[in-house]
C-alpha cells in the first residue's frame, strides 16, 4: 500500500537578477528534506484556495504549489 503526502512549496520567490537557479534550489531543498525521511517525490500540483472575505470584500483566489510525495507502508 502507498501513502501520499502533500507539502506546500514556496509561494513567493524573490531572487537576484539572473539567479533563477536560486528559485529551483528552494524546491530541491524541500524534495531532499522529504527524501531523508523516506518520501519519494511524485509530482507538483497547483491548487487554488479562496478564503471567505470580509463583509465588503470580494473573494480573491490564491494559488499554491503542492509537492506530492509517496512511500510504501
Amino acid at each position: 500500500m502507498k501513502q501520499y503526502k502533500a507539502v506546500a512549496g514556496p509561494k513567493n520567490i524573490n531572487v537576484a537578477k539572473g539567479n533563477t537557479q536560486g528559485a529551483f534550489d528552494l524546491f530541491a531543498e524541500i524534495i531532499n528534506r522529504e527524501a531523508t525521511n523516506g518520501w519519494e517525490y511524485h509530482s507538483m500540483e497547483t491548487i487554488s484556495v479562496t478564503e471567505k472575505p470580509g463583509c465588503t470584500q470580494q473573494p480573491i483566489p490564491a494559488y499554491y504549489y503542492m509537492l506530492i510525495f509517496v512511500r510504501e507502508v
